[in-house]
């Protein structure tokens, strides 16, 4: 997911920095460049994308030649982890645009520049690495002074926005990403030799324009440079290019701080429980916060449930109501994988109050489930942990102790498998 709109971003260097490259007389060589950026995303934290530059760039162009434009591509090798990522909550394509950091160091001047790119929409699979193809055009310029100019590619921010089948968001929605590109890497994509105008014209002209190449150096040089460095003025085009390139070499310093190695959600929880026994119906509320590893899909979390209150009917006419209170044994754990959640927790079944006909016949703070509940709860396809869903499934009631001296007549009335559970993740506002 990210990758591909990495991938995007980095043609759009790759074009930029070519474009300053300059395309020349000469004939274009074609160049590649393998790199490695790290790149922090919500849900999967930081992963690491190689992207491979490739254009045809000159060896060498004149000074004072505008260079004609010409196309660069980038392809960039998504990791499966982005792409389980984009899966769990439920991306078919990801889209979106960057912004491309370069380096054009010429004779006249070092020019960093920052060139936007558009990010196609790309299809994510369900599983596996993919590719992502990017190109772009790279504008044309003129050099000023003969030497030598290099190209070098920087760091890319990416916008990225993946999408449903449907075209719709997913809780991800638009998020940016400032990628670095991994320290100790050759990022040189090019070296051009500019050549001066006088190189194309060695005799006759030599006599006309009174430019010897022994006069050149004393009396004549002060004329012929003047113009030279005035001639700078001439590549305002990249002597302007650098302002809307400063940003990019302040936003590096965002990718400092290491992402976590799972992302922290909080849900609140409502829902209800059937205690088969008695027909009841106790209504559920709480919250859970969970850490997720989407890399692996797997999840712990810390479950709490509030107090609640059971009623029912014993034999059509005899009404029972017990106050029900739970308490979590350890982690509720899981794993989010293929769409689907799937999460077990440990709970103790308190019942602090019993009555019958409204009179009391337990009221030990002790009287509880004698063995935590395994409650395993499930979701349907598509669960998006961004948005929460919908989580259903079964547990048993272990037999119940220290309820008082009616130990034995209130344990048979809720004790058993069968037990139904249904409740909604709903993300807690921040």
């Amino acid at each position: 997911m990210v990758a591909a709109a990495a991938s995007a971003t980095v043609a759009t260097g790759a074009a930029l920095t070519a474009v300053l490259a300059g395309a020349g007389t000469s004939a274009a060589d074609p160049v590649s460049l393998t790199l490695n950026y790290s790149c922090p995303f919500p849900l999967i934290g930081t992963q690491t994308l190689q992207i491979v530059i490739s254009a045809d760039i000159p060896t060498t162009v004149n000074v004072g030649e505008p260079t004609p434009a010409f196309t660069v591509t980038a392809v960039a090798t998504v990791p499966p982890t982005a792409t389980q990522g984009l899966t769990l909550v439920g991306a078919a394509t990801v889209e979106g645009s960057a912004k491309a950091s370069s380096t054009v160091t010429a004779p006249e001047a070092t020019i960093p520049v920052t060139v936007p790119a558009t990010i196609p929409v790309t299809p994510v699979p369900a599983s596996g690495s993919f590719d992502t193809v990017a190109t772009g055009d790279a504008p044309s310029l003129t050099f000023t002074q003969a030497g030598q100019a290099t190209i070098t590619v920087g760091d890319i921010l990416l916008t990225l926005h993946p999408k449903r089948a449907d075209g719709t968001d997913t809780g991800l929605g638009v998020f940016d990403s400032q990628c670095t590109q991994v320290a100790g890497q050759n990022n040189t994509l090019a070296n051009i030799t500019i050549n001066g105008g006088t190189t194309t014209e060695p005799t006759t002209t030599e006599p006309t324009t009174t430019e010897p190449t022994t006069t050149e150096p004393t009396t004549t040089e002060p004329t012929t440079t003047e113009p030279t460095t005035t001639e700078p003025t001439t590549t305002e085009p990249t002597t302007t290019e650098p302002t809307t390139s400063e940003p990019s070499t302040t936003e590096p310093t965002t990718t400092t701080s290491n992402p976590p190695t799972g992302i922290d959600y909080s849900y609140t929880l409502e829902g209800d429980s059937v205690v088969k026994k008695l027909n009841a119906t106790v209504p559920l509320s709480g919250g859970i916060d969970a850490n997720l590893d989407l890399a692996s899909g797997n999840f712990t979390a810390d479950l709490s449930l509030e107090p609640s209150k059971l009623k029912a009917t014993l034999f059509h006419f005899i009404p029972i109501t017990a106050k029900v209170a739970f308490e979590q044994e350890g982690k509720t754990t899981g794993t989010l994988a293929g769409g689907v959640l799937n999460s077990t927790s440990h709970t103790t079944i308190k019942l602090p109050s019993v009555k019958v006909f409204g009179f009391p016949i337990s009221k030990s703070p002790k009287c509880q489930s004698s063995e935590p509940s395994e409650i395993n709860l499930t979701s349907g396809p598509g669960f998006d942990p961004l948005a929460g869903g919908d989580l259903s499934g079964t547990y048993e009631i272990a037999p119940l102790e220290n309820c008082g001296p009616l130990t034995g007549l209130i344990s048979p009335l809720a004790t058993g498998p069968g037990n139904t559970i249904d409740v909604t993740l709903s993300p807690k506002e921040s």
